[in-house]
């Protein structure tokens, strides 16, 4: 015994996912579905008009694209795309999930012409909270939990794209090694909670200084490393000395006087001839050590 028309229709307006009929020539034909306003909202009054009508111009010209090569591949075409109720004209008051929400599209090509019009069937799941769990598995991946600051996954993986833009451009970019002198001493005589202390303070106090292009990272113990982007070389040097001169006075005025530090820093910049970033990298751990055997507390620049 088969389903009878209306008992296809309340199927389908079971659903628990959107389904739309969207024409090659951009209308909503039907919509199926979603009824829970706890992830969508109610879209049932789009149905007969235009994408181009009631969404800005680049969204409708990417669904129309998906569209278009759904129809002409015939197979079923998957993506995902943010969209907010905000940008769809008429679900500004609906009630429904509030900000950006992610979707999951499946486009699958409709078996016959609506109005001579071919068609396709779009199902939207909505994957906002796995989107926004992956985003935040990928930044806990990417931070020490220590400090805040990026770790040396983030800082080889930035390093890499920035090695490629050089390469490509030439753009200028240089980085910055640099630890505290005689932590070692501080975290016997101070203890190790001192030490984590001391840390996180130094990260707290580097990256107000810095602009929100540069990137700091632990690179290990008590050793950072700072990327700046299109700086040449004297600018860095700046930097350090700015950066070196602040934490040696401010450090023990956030966290008092037994808690002061200095710190030591070695500079480098990408050269032509560098075949790879290493080279930099070596470059300012040299220059590290050189003002480590000046006497520390000072930046050299190689």
């Amino acid at each position: 015994m088969g389903l009878s028309t209306d008992q296809l229709i309340m199927v389908l307006n079971a659903l628990p996912d959107p389904v739309f009929v969207l024409t090659e020539d951009g209308y909503y034909a039907g919509l199926y579905g979603h009824s829970d306003p706890a992830y969508y909202h109610d879209g049932h009054q789009l149905v007969g008009r235009s994408l181009y009508d009631v969404l800005p111009t680049e969204v409708a010209e990417w669904i129309m694209q998906q569209v278009a090569l759904s129809l002409e591949q015939q197979r079923l075409i998957k993506v995902e795309y943010p969209l907010s109720a905000e940008q769809v004209k008429g679900l500004e008051d609906q009630v429904g999930p509030e900000g950006m929400l992610w979707f999951e599209g499946h486009i699958q090509p409709f078996p016959e012409r609506i109005n001579g019009k071919r068609a396709v069937i779009w199902v939207a799941r909505n994957i906002t909270e796995r989107k926004h769990l992956a985003e935040e598995l990928l930044h806990a991946s990417q931070i020490d939990p220590l400090t805040g600051a990026y770790n040396r996954r983030k800082l080889i993986e930035v390093m890499e794209q920035h090695f490629v833009q050089f390469k490509r451009y030439g753009h200028p970019l240089s980085f910055i090694l640099f630890d505290i002198d005689h932590f070692k001493q501080i975290n016997d005589q101070l203890g190790h909670l001192t030490g984590d202390e001391i840390l996180c303070c130094l990260c707290e106090v580097t990256q107000e200084l810095l602009r929100q292009s540069d990137l700091l990272a632990r690179f290990g113990g008590e050793e950072f490393v700072i990327l700046l982007p299109s700086t040449p070389a004297d600018q860095a040097y700046m930097t350090a000395e700015r950066i070196r001169t602040t934490l040696e006075h401010e450090v023990a005025r956030r966290l008092g006087a037994k808690k002061s530090i200095t710190v030591s820093l070695g500079i480098s910049e990408l050269k032509p001839e560098d075949s790879h970033y290493e080279q930099l990298m070596q470059r300012a751990d040299h220059a590290l050590y050189q003002a480590k055997r000046n006497g520390r507390n000072q930046s050299i620049q190689r």
